[in-house]
């Protein structure tokens, strides 16, 4: 369910991004010739604007990241299109040829069928109703619930080929005069930077990843209204070198925009000066004419834009709107307000934007300008030159997949290079910065390492999110795995992609939902040459309800954050988290939803080579999804290799040595690209360990052996106790939440409790040090009455106070009178004990990672026996910084970016 996977809506203090639906709005073309999108080609197929079927349209301003260039987003919705039906759903039959195909393009059978590209890519939005079959709105997007967990579940094959739709011609526009302002819808923001600046749960010791930005308090912010824009406006081509812009007293003076082409992406600069010395911000308020992207810095002005794929074909131009904002004491003393003060940039932002009242608060608010930006793509891009665009894929039910390309640093028309696909977050867009190091801080690369290291870069907006239509199933293979496969179709056809022997060079990147999406993708298309999923999962019943104890909290502010994003849900999703919240059980139904959803048995099927990351602190796929996971793919002779870091749906709250963690991230990352995509002849792969880990301290091991094969476990470090008796309530001296990391993130991370049974366990050797790594397991025998169904266990440092990975575990016990006996693995854990260092095993009586207020009664433990898995002596070597820092494509600057502190921007003062 959206409780699952990573979340991330964009938050901002000084980006902004917009874009628009290509649907009935004006688009512009030139008389030029037609060309192939991104390649050297003369496509015969003429390509038609279209707009996807959402009806939401937010405004976002991430949180301002120095190394990254975070980006805000407002978007915009475009007046109604009648050829778009908004309730369009299929159901897909496993049984039949519509089931989520199995790719070929890895075997001799099949490569000539899956090498072969259509006529014309298919890069527009939903069907003409005049020309194509529009599906039956009432048939079900409800995934198959019998894909599920167990062995005998056969997993998606190939059938047929999908074919991409070629869309019928566009109707020539007439080319709109230069200086007309920008005529569309403002929308309020649904989400504060000012609370949210960074990803929930994050990546590092650093702000959480994808983060949720405000939750609810937010949602009043979804509302549109339909302001128009100040008409003053400036015609970049016909402005003079400076423009004043004294209209009633109006200080603003604007220079001339001079849209560039700079290595493959369009950038340029709105520029203002004010004549009373206030600060400017800028804000995009008139979204692009014909469906292209822009990502604005609020705080300078400076832009790249995506134009639609349309215009780039065309050679045609785009324009876009900017609101140029004076701030003045009034509106900077408001937006230092706690609480207040987030909403304020986005009222005072529409407020300018008001005919008559603009004027009238002036002397408050101060004075505005709004400029059109129009971008003459045919001349910045002649020809076949590369150039970065967005454009709307049609999956295999017709549904427009938002998707962004980005070529290679250096490519120049006519040529091409292998392509990296990266997936986003739960709740984020796909990424549109240019400038990022990273996509994820410290788990994904962003486009600048992406691209540099010679790779074509395309992401997208998963199916029921942001800009693409379609309702969201949770990376479910029928339907967001089948998005991709139409995706890969395209990007072979448009011709930027290297094809060796029939065979595209293709990888994949991406964290949380973003990593499992690279599973199931790799699951059904062996196309897929290799893939690097971060922080994933391979069963979303064992990481959401795992012993049958439902997350809570993690439940919560995920759905929280798809709905704060306007994403369009699966309805059982709401379902199954409301029964779980409420009464801490899920339906068959909602198990069988998330059976349903993600990689499961399809990992038996991937062949590509899979790096695994997975976080040490991460509360919500926790590193048991990534042993499973590898369990898998070793049993079936696939490359494998798997890294273990702080980071993930967590907070790092021991010591890391940052430059090292993020700098061997990245360049393993880089290195599994190169030897299994490009084929590197060095094999810079091969000298990754097969296994590496970060303990509590920040040192990294590594082994040549995964902690399931034999020869990995040493003696098991056991230790016993009498218990005693535990009452059970819920909330009251239970675990967490971790006061140490803000709230809401706090929530699902364990801490301390003080209602809790206890059993020291010292370190077994008074002159050599025990590495822990791995499950432990709990032995309880105990006899209660009551209505809980829980208890919880966590390992508490004794030498810090915090608990070991911020974990807790759900321990099932039955209060009936009776004396039972119950032994449950407990949550993966890395520990260094050195000598004299002592852990505290604590039962206590809820959590908040699972708090359930029905559960009540008390349980009497007779005895508790724990066994800790530690390593053999021999297995682990140390791994240095220097042996990575000095790896080859790992800058200072790429490898070792300035992490934002871990609390800065999240909560207002």
């Amino acid at each position: 369910m959206a409780v699952a996977l990573g979340l991330g809506v964009a938050v901002v203090t000084g980006t902004g991004v917009a874009w628009a639906e290509p649907g009935n709005e004006s688009s512009t073309s030139d008389s030029g010739p037609e060309r192939s999108v991104g390649s050297g080609e003369t496509n015969d197929a003429a390509e038609q604007d279209g707009r996807p079927d959402s009806d939401t349209v937010t405004e976002t301003d991430p949180a301002d990241d120095e190394e990254t260039g975070s980006a805000a987003t407002e978007r915009f919705e475009p007046p109604d299109d009648p050829a778009i039906d908004e309730t369009l759903v299929v159901e897909v039959d496993p049984a039949d040829d519509n089931a989520p195909v199995r790719r070929g393009g890895k075997s001799d059978s099949a490569s000539s069928e899956q090498t072969e590209a259509p006529d014309a890519p298919a890069i527009d939005e939903a069907p003409d109703p005049a020309t194509d079959e529009t599906p039956d709105p009432a048939i079900d997007e409800t995934p198959d619930p019998e894909i599920g967990e167990a062995d005998d579940v056969a997993a998606p094959v190939l059938s047929r080929q999908v074919s991409v739709p070629v869309p019928p011609p566009a109707p020539e526009q007439p080319e709109p005069e230069a200086d007309a302002p920008v005529d569309a819808p403002i929308s309020l923001p649904r989400l504060v930077a000012d609370l949210a600046g960074g990803t929930l749960f994050g990546t590092g010791p650093g702000a959480p990843i994808d983060s949720p930005a405000v939750w609810a308090l937010l949602a009043f912010t979804r509302r549109e209204i339909a302001l128009q824009p100040t008409a003053l406006t400036v015609a970049p081509a016909q402005a003079p070198a400076t423009t004043s812009l004294f209209v009633g007293g109006n200080p603003i003076s604007v220079l001339p925009v001079v849209p560039e082409l700079v290595d493959g992406v369009i950038r340029g600069d709105v520029d203002a000066v004010d004549a009373s010395g206030l600060p400017l911000t800028y804000t995009v308020v008139g979204a692009p004419s014909a469906g292209g992207k822009v990502l604005l810095d609020r705080q300078t002005g400076e832009f790249s834009f995506l134009p639609y794929g349309t215009v780039v074909s065309s050679g045609g131009t785009e324009k876009f709107g900017v609101l140029i904002a004076e701030t003045t004491p009034f509106t900077a003393f408001l937006q230092g307000l706690p609480i207040v003060g987030a909403f304020v940039p986005s009222i005072v932002t529409a407020l300018h934007q008001a005919p008559i009242l603009n004027v009238l608060l002036s002397p408050l608010i101060g004075h505005s300008a709004t400029v059109t930006v129009n971008v003459d793509v045919g001349a910045l891009a002649p020809g076949d030159t590369p150039v970065a665009f967005t454009v709307h894929v049609l999956s295999f039910d017709g549904t427009p997949i938002s998707t962004n390309f980005f070529p290679a640093s250096g490519l120049q028309g006519g040529q091409t290079a292998p392509t990296v696909l990266n997936g986003p977050g739960l709740g984020s867009a796909g990424n549109i910065d240019p400038d990022s190091e990273w996509d994820i801080t410290g788990l994904v690369p962003g486009l600048v390492p992406l691209r540099d290291a010679g790779y074509n870069v395309i992401t997208w907006d998963p199916r029921g999110e942001h800009a693409s239509g379609g309702v969201l199933q949770l990376d479910s293979p029928f339907f967001e795995g089948r998005d991709v496969s139409a995706i890969i179709d395209w990007a072979i056809a448009q011709g930027a992609t290297t094809v060796v022997a029939g065979d595209p060079l293709l990888g994949m990147v991406g964290g949380s939902y973003g990593g499992g999406i690279q599973l199931v993708t790799a699951g059904i298309d062996d196309r897929v040459d290799a893939i690097v999923p971060g922080i994933a999962w391979n069963s979303l019943n064992e990481a959401l309800y795992p012993n049958q104890a439902f997350k809570t909290s993690m439940a919560s502010l995920l759905l929280l954050d798809l709905v704060t994003t306007g994403a369009r849900i699966n309805g059982q999703i709401y379902a199954g988290i409301l029964s779980g919240a409420l009464f801490g059980f899920l339906t068959p139904s909602a198990q069988a939803l998330l059976a349903s959803s993600g990689p499961t048995v399809l990992v038996n099927n991937i062949t590509a080579p899979t790096l695994l990351v997975q976080g040490t602190v991460d509360v919500l796929f926790t590193l048991r999804q990534s042993v499973t996971n590898a369990q898998m793919l070793a049993a079936n002779g696939v490359p494998v290799k798997m890294i273990w870091y702080c980071g993930g749906h967590g907070v790092c709250l021991d010591p890391v040595d940052l430059d090292y963690q993020d700098a061997m991230v990245m360049t393993a990352t880089l290195a599994w690209l190169d030897q299994y995509v490009k084929g590197d002849p060095e094999m810079p792969a091969d000298d990754i360990p097969r296994f590496q880990f970060v303990d509590q301290n920040g040192d990294f091991y590594s082994s040549d052996l995964f902690p399931f094969d034999p020869g990995f476990a040493g003696t098991a470090l056991v230790s016993s106790g009498a218990g005693g008796l535990l009452a059970i309530a819920p909330v009251i001296g239970g675990s967490g939440p971790q006061t140490l990391i803000p709230f809401p993130y706090a929530l699902p991370s364990a801490a301390p409790a003080r209602n809790a049974l206890s059993l020291t366990v010292p370190a077994p050797s008074p002159t050599e040090t025990t590495r822990i790594v791995g499950a432990p397991e709990l032995t309880l025998t105990y006899q209660g009455l009551g209505t809980g169904r829980f208890v919880y266990a966590q390992l508490v440092d004794d030498a810090t106070g915090l608990v070991v990975g911020n974990l807790v575990s759900p321990i099932p016990v039955i209060l009936d009178g009776r004396t039972r006996t119950v032994t449950v693995p407990m949550e993966s854990v890395v520990y260094t004990m050195e000598p004299g260092d002592s852990l505290t095993l604590q039962v206590t009586s809820s959590a908040t990672a699972y708090e359930n207020f029905l559960a009540f009664g008390a349980v009497n433990v007779s005895e508790v026996q724990l066994s800790l898995p530690t390593v053999a002596p021999g297995v682990l070597a140390p791994e240095f910084a220097s042996a990575v820092a000095s790896a080859p494509g790992c800058s200072a600057e790429r490898c070792h970016p300035t992490l934002p502190d871990l609390v800065q921007g999240l909560i207002p003062a």
